[in-house]
């Protein structure tokens, strides 16, 4: 092939039809032009005379260097070269030209990565700033950055990569750390075959806070820096805001900062005030709750509560017709406010505040959360137990019938009240309500007449976050309501006997719903396919009451189940662009797509539209 070498103006060149990269011609372009300007243009274009040429106004395709065409007529737009400017050439005969196109983009093999970072460490050390690196080769600053912090690997592990023993992935993952050593450690004292990009990051932040912690959240990273703490930021997790270094100042800093909390509340008369770093709910459901009195609102309150009630109704059709955005922000307002006058309607006696005391703590999001009233089991006054023999001896001796004929007549007594208590059904409720409101709120397992014996189940036992989930925390405040309205257990009777009919129902309602259990484990496969048909009469979606989280799901399953709920519950493109990512990016991004579907995982749907629960055990075993 005949070549020469020419100097052409660059308004005599046109792209040629011949180039065979047709595809992705513009990726990178301001950066391959930001490098020409900066370094001039470091390989000669090739083209060929084009065939449809008139007088002196020559024209030349360009058949190899599409992409540094588009680049310059780019630098002439933003006014950095003239029209004129003239270019390099390799001017070649027309024969042969497709195959040259093809070889010219075939022919080629990248910068190694870390020869990439090696050459970008040594601008820097040469006195070149990273702005100017970056503008030099049409980088962003954050990228040059990245490709730095790379570079200050162990020369060890870099080595390690430079043989493919690792790939780039795990290798940005030990830029998380500066100490060489912990680095070199994790990797070849690791006494796995394999060790994953987010388990090196792990392990090398095993010692700090996430930024996601509640505590982090709770102190912010502008007062903890403030305090002198130090936040490593992972350059290349755009989605994690770091980790705190220093847990011992982080849990000082939450700790003085609750007491601030907490110290308006000691002046409200209370027998004592705790704090705590995060609520425990199993521990607190073993607290009394002091009794309450009504506290009756203003008019304008009260006008102000009703319209709000009224608005929280149409918000919540909205969501459920449209589920607009704008709706669902409304209603965190509307709910925050109707629940800070809610509030206002209950307070305590000042005899109530000596024997109870109050709880300080951070919530699941790390904001501070308080509750008032509680009695510590020490200091609740469980109902004395008589033996059964005390029980017997006073009705023999005071009668002075044999034990028998004690037996004989209280037996025909049983079968008489036994009649009675049939025909009487709201009398049955009063003595139903005395033996479940006595275990439910007295924890007291008293031999009565009556052969109910309600179980309680905690369902705190088996899950980390249902405590606090939105369903809990109902159950939870209507709980201690109801504690603040018992009288105590001597007057129980009285008290329930002249309760009116709604209410009465109400706390029926509530006692047998705390004997539910219908967690599925071995023993209890049964009653979790009677909890299926509870759910179906009372109409139960589970989309209302639980999303998957990073927390309660997401981080507790497979990658392939992450794409699969992503793919089900948004759509099968965003599944897919899943695939990439980490697994702890992967959880989060699902996280953030998943939160306006009402996807739910087969154990959480309804009976009617896949697998049981115990189903679902049945097939793990």
């Amino acid at each position: 092939m005949s070549k020469s070498l020419k100097t052409i103006p660059l308004c005599q060149l046109q792209p040629s039809k011949l180039n065979v990269r047709k595809t992705g011609s513009d990726a990178d372009l301001a950066q391959l032009a930001a490098s020409i300007e900066a370094h001039g243009l470091l390989e000669n274009l090739i083209v060929s005379k084009a065939q449809k040429t008139q007088g002196a106004d020559t024209s030349y395709e360009v058949v190899a260097g599409g992409r540094r065409l588009r680049a310059l007529k780019l630098l002439v737009k933003r006014k950095k070269i003239a029209r004129d400017h003239p270019v390099p050439c390799q001017l070649r005969a027309r024969d042969g030209l497709t195959e040259l196109s093809l070889a010219e983009n075939i022919m080629r093999t990248p910068l190694h990565p870390a020869d990439q970072y090696d050459a970008f460490a040594a601008l820097r050390d040469e006195g070149l700033p990273v702005e100017d690196i970056a503008a030099r080769f049409g980088l962003s600053s954050a990228v040059v950055q990245q490709r730095l912090k790379l570079a200050a690997v162990s020369p060890r592990l870099i080595a390690q990569y430079r043989k493919d023993a690792m790939t780039l992935e795990q290798l940005m993952a030990f830029a998380i750390s500066d100490d060489h050593a912990a680095q070199e450690a994790v990797w070849f004292e690791n006494p796995y075959a394999e060790v994953s990009a987010h388990s090196i990051r792990r392990l090398l932040t095993r010692s700090h806070v996430d930024a996601r912690d509640r505590r982090a959240r709770f102190i912010g990273a502008k007062a903890y820096e403030a305090a002198g703490g130090v936040i490593i930021r992972d350059l290349f997790d755009t989605e994690n805001e770091g980790y705190f270094t220093d847990s011992q100042l982080l849990d000082r800093l939450v700790a003085e900062r609750l007491q601030s909390e907490a110290a308006p509340l000691r002046q409200e008369g209370w027998a004592w005030v705790e704090i705590w770093p995060e609520a425990d709910f199993e521990r607190l459901n073993h607290f009394g709750r002091a009794r309450t009195v009504t506290v009756k609102l203003s008019k304008k309150e009260e006008k102000r509560l009703s319209k709000l009630g009224q608005r929280y109704d149409e918000l919540v059709t909205a969501l459920e017709d449209e589920g607009e955005q704008e709706a669902s922000a409304e209603l965190d307002c509307v709910s925050e406010e109707l629940q800070a006058l809610q509030a206002k309607t209950i307070a305590w006696a000042d005899n109530a505040k000596a024997e109870a005391g109050v709880i300080v703590f951070l919530d699941s999001a790390g904001h501070p959360a308080i509750e008032r009233g509680l009695i510590r089991p020490e200091d609740r006054k469980p109902e004395p137990r008589k033996s059964k023999q005390a029980a017997a001896e006073p009705s023999a001796e005071a009668t002075g019938y044999s034990e028998a004929l004690l037996a004989d007549l209280s037996a025909h007594r049983t079968a008489a009240l036994r009649e009675l208590l049939a025909t009487q059904p709201d009398k049955a409720l009063v003595a139903l309500l005395e033996v479940l409101v006595r275990v439910v709120f007295f924890d007291a397992y008293p031999e009565r007449c009556l052969k109910i014996v309600p179980s309680l189940t905690d369902p705190g036992r088996y899950s980390k976050s249902v405590g606090e989930s939105r369903a809990a925390a109902s159950f939870s405040e209507r709980h201690a309501q109801w504690q603040g309205r018992l009288r105590a257990a001597e007057t129980l009777w009285s008290w329930l006997d002249g309760l009116g009919e709604p209410d009465r129902h109400a706390l029926l309602a509530h006692c047998v719903a705390s004997t539910l259990d219908c967690v599925v484990r071995r023993g209890n496969e049964r009653a979790a396919d009677d909890g299926n048909h509870l759910a179906e009469a009372l109409g139960l979606d589970m989309a209302e009451w639980w999303r998957p989280t990073q927390v309660n799901f997401l981080g507790h399953v497979t990658k392939a189940e992450i794409v699969r709920a992503v793919s089900e519950g948004v759509s099968a493109l965003e599944g897919r662009r899943l695939t990439d990512l980490k697994k702890h990016e992967m959880a989060a991004r699902a996280e953030t797509l998943l939160a306006s579907s009402r996807w739910l995982p087969k154990p959480l749907c309804s009976p009617s539209s896949g697998s049981t629960p115990a189903g679902e055990l049945k097939a793990a075993e």
